[in-house]
């Protein structure tokens, strides 16, 4: 089993491409199926039902949100974000079965921290938890979000055949000093001690954000996804309008969430919340179960 998902995981790396894992119910599989898993920026609209043209008032908290030749465009009030470029640093991805107890396996950056000072995990801990919910890790990951709101680079990989419920992932703020990150630091030079990075303009000009949020998501599916013989295709949408969108109209600037303070913590709130995660058979961002 060991030598087995190492060579997976050698497949993985070398198409440099997602990350994906799998849990069992912890009887083990007898067969698997392919899933293939994507990210892709949501391009659903929030409030006002047809979008309004940029430097228009569209109402209170409304943001509207198009892809256009530039890039993602995101307007409300008379503000506008175009993104040109998105990049998430993720790892630890994992589909969770519906049966499965599948235990924290709690090795986040803050986790592992505190684990270690506390004394309470131990090496049967983690095998343990392998147990309860065996897995393919891979990461940290960059995943470059094509701004056209297309479908981007996604892995294909064996999993158990079986039902899953939700997929979980790890917002990772890449660390200046842990030697687990030193590899992903040497070939990202520009992600030292952060997991987010967006360029565009804002009001038209330029601007780089960048946060150095650390989180643990698990996202239900819509409708549990059912891997057979046949395979399947899952999508991670990140809605980024809502990172940006103030409660009472208008846009933040991104470039004011690099200092800290008020827009910074929103801004963060924010980013946690807007993750979904849904069965996407024909890989074009709609959810197959709505």
């Amino acid at each position: 089993m060991q030598s087995s998902l190492t060579r997976a995981s050698v497949l993985v790396l070398c198409a440099g491409v997602s990350l994906l894992a799998a849990c069992s119910d912890g009887t083990g599989p007898n067969a698997s199926g392919e899933v293939g898993l994507g990210f892709q920026l949501a391009t659903s609209q929030s409030g006002a039902s047809a979008p309004s043209a940029p430097g228009t008032a569209t109402g209170t908290g409304v943001a509207q949100v198009s892809t256009t030749p530039a890039g993602l465009s995101i307007t409300s009030g008379t503000d506008a974000i175009v993104i040109t470029r998105a990049q998430v640093v993720v790892r630890d991805v994992t589909l969770k079965s519906a049966a499965a107890t599948c235990v924290d396996d709690d090795d986040d950056d803050d986790d592992k921290s505190s684990s270690s000072r506390s004394g309470t995990r131990s090496s049967k801990d983690d095998d343990d938890d392998d147990d309860d919910c065996p897995s393919i890790r891979v990461g940290p990951y960059l995943v470059n979000i094509p701004v056209s709101g297309a479908d981007g680079g996604r892995v294909a990989v064996m999993v158990p055949e079986g039902t899953y419920s939700s997929v979980r992932l790890s917002v990772h703020k890449v660390s200046s000093s842990d030697s687990a990150d030193l590899a992903f630091r040497q070939a990202n030079p520009d992600f030292r001690n952060i997991s987010i990075r967006l360029e565009g303009t804002y009001n038209t000009q330029p601007f780089t954000f960048v946060s150095d949020v650390n989180a643990k998501l698990e996202m239900p599916l819509t409708a549990p996804v059912v891997i057979g013989k046949g395979g399947d295709n899952v999508t991670v949408t990140i809605d980024m309008k809502d990172w940006f969108t103030k409660p009472t109209g208008g846009l933040y600037s991104p470039g004011a969430a690099n200092t800290s303070g008020f827009v910074q913590a929103k801004i963060q709130n924010n980013i946690r919340n807007t993750f979904r995660a849904f069965r996407d058979k024909n890989r074009d961002g709609r959810d197959d179960d709505r």
